[in-house]
């Protein structure tokens, strides 16, 4: 059964550490309140390490409708807020990175100084993880009424994919174009050493989802690549060729379709602000990766100085670090670890509500979302990112570890989709997703692999099982069990 008024709203499912939960918290609330005069409430239910963020329903109502009121106050705002976005992202960068200089160096004060500095420029990044979730749902379905006036109702998906493809390459499509061309380069002259080394260098920060999580090790890369030499040079110079063009040719689509469309001047600005959130919502996820990845060193020294892991470092809130840091006594590793696992977070006007435990975490879930039903169903129905209907066998992958064990032609059924799953999207008849908008991840590459793709199916990941015949009509946005 279906709540058609929820009380939250799911954003994203993976696995969030403690510390990260709070400060995205502060931002969607606090921050976003400061930037915009509302911000969002906050929910986490993490059970066995996977973790469901929600934001409440009421507040992401409010949010977006002052968004819109903006968009057509302000011939600017959408520019502004674009590139409000891309300075968090760079500040955020620019911090972890110099944050965790000369480690060995710093005593425990410059610790938690440094500590300070990356959660208030995560605090300000945290706030576009926000927005671009309140806004999807109204502003697609005003963009998708007023294309339905001028294409038909019919055509209104299509117009929209022609509508929705990037402005700009995200560094997930960069390394893949990258990776291709070292592989024209082995063929021709052979291996360059020292230009996958860079490469690797250059990219393995793509990997690192939260901050206690591993580098993309050089193997990764010299494992792929090696599997793209087994192709003949001219083959792998079509493909660099094709994916070399494919950025242009979507640009010069989605000019001509707005200037074939003529939408009326609300529905164009809004039109113009979905299509930069698209991009930036990949480009958000993966400076929060990178930012991950330079800050680490920093906390690998917090974690060395207090004699416990990374893992159970992350598993602190900022202020119990900083109280650490100072000499206040930590949790113990087994209360730490049970943190890690089981835990429900809530964030709203009264604070903080933090309980740890199946027990408590599974009564804060239904006293938030109700009942989860758990009855045998045979099909769902979610939201079109890019059309047609393929029949196969499912693999659900929610870990990194099983997004290596994915095979050509299977069903790709998860939570949502970050950078790291690409290789697994590339080899995919079919993505079916839990959750996601013309936004997320997913519906972006499945635009750019052409790959048929229902997103926000809401239950796949539970409902779908490791190989289960399914037709994925995603013309028609409905998955079902054969």
């Amino acid at each position: 059964m279906e709540n058609k008024n929820p009380k939250w709203v799911q954003i994203v499912s993976r696995r969030f550490t403690p510390f990260r939960i709070y400060i995205t918290a502060l931002g969607c609330r606090d921050e976003v309140r400061r930037y915009l005069g509302q911000g969002c409430d906050s929910l986490v239910i993490t059970k066995d390490e996977l973790g469901s963020y929600y934001l409440f329903t009421e507040d992401t109502k409010r949010l977006s409708g002052l968004v819109q009121k903006k968009v057509q106050d302000s011939p600017n705002f959408s520019s502004e807020l674009a590139a409000e976005c891309r300075r968090a992202c760079g500040e955020l960068v620019y911090v972890s990175q110099n944050s965790a200089g000369n480690i060995s160096q710093q005593t425990n004060l410059d610790l938690k100084n440094n500590l300070q500095a990356y959660c208030e420029s995560y605090i300000k990044f945290a706030k576009f993880m926000a927005i671009p979730v309140a806004l999807e749902r109204t502003l697609t379905a005003s963009i998708e009424n007023a294309l339905g006036g001028v294409v038909g109702t019919e055509k209104v998906k299509e117009s929209l994919a022609k509508l929705m493809t990037t402005p700009a390459l995200a560094d997930s499509q960069r390394e893949s174009a990258d990776l291709l061309r070292l592989a024209v380069g082995v063929k021709k002259n052979g291996v360059d050493v020292s230009a996958l080394v860079h490469h690797a260098e250059k990219y393995r920060w793509l990997s690192c989802y939260n901050i206690d999580e591993t580098a993309y090790a050089n193997t990764y890369f010299s494992d792929r690549l090696a599997l793209l030499t087994t192709k003949n040079v001219d083959e792998l110079a079509r493909e660099l060729t094709e994916v070399e063009q494919r950025l242009p040719h979507d640009i010069q689509i989605y000019h001509q379709t707005i200037e074939a469309l003529s939408l009326p001047t609300q529905q164009a600005k809004e039109t113009e602000l979905l299509r930069e959130l698209v991009y930036l919502r990949t480009f958000r996820v993966e400076m929060q990766s990178k930012a991950n990845y330079y800050i680490q060193p920093l906390f690998e020294a917090v974690a060395s100085r207090l004699k416990i892991s990374l893992r159970h470092v992350c598993a602190l809130f900022p202020t119990e670090l900083s109280g650490a840091l100072s000499g206040t006594p930590v949790p113990s590793e087994a209360d730490l670890e049970d943190r890690c696992q089981n835990y429900a977070f809530r964030y709203d006007a009264n604070g903080v509500l933090f309980k740890v435990g199946q027990k408590e975490t599974a009564a804060i879930e239904e006293q938030e979302l109700g009942v989860q039903i758990t009855d045998e169903i045979a099909e769902l129905r979610g939201t079109t990112a890019y059309q047609g209907v393929v029949r196969g066998q499912v693999r659900v992958v929610i870990t990194k570890e099983e997004i290596q064990q994915f095979k050509t032609g299977e069903i790709l059924v998860t939570t949502m989709t970050t950078p790291e799953f690409v290789p697994a999207m590339k080899k995919a008849a079919a993505i079916v997703t839990n959750e996601g908008g013309v936004l997320c991840h997913a519906a972006i590459m499945a635009r750019e692999l052409k790959v048929p793709c229902v997103i926000a199916t809401e239950r796949a990941t539970t409902v779908f099982k490791n190989g289960d015949q399914v037709i994925v009509d995603a013309t028609n946005g409905v998955v079902k069990k054969v």
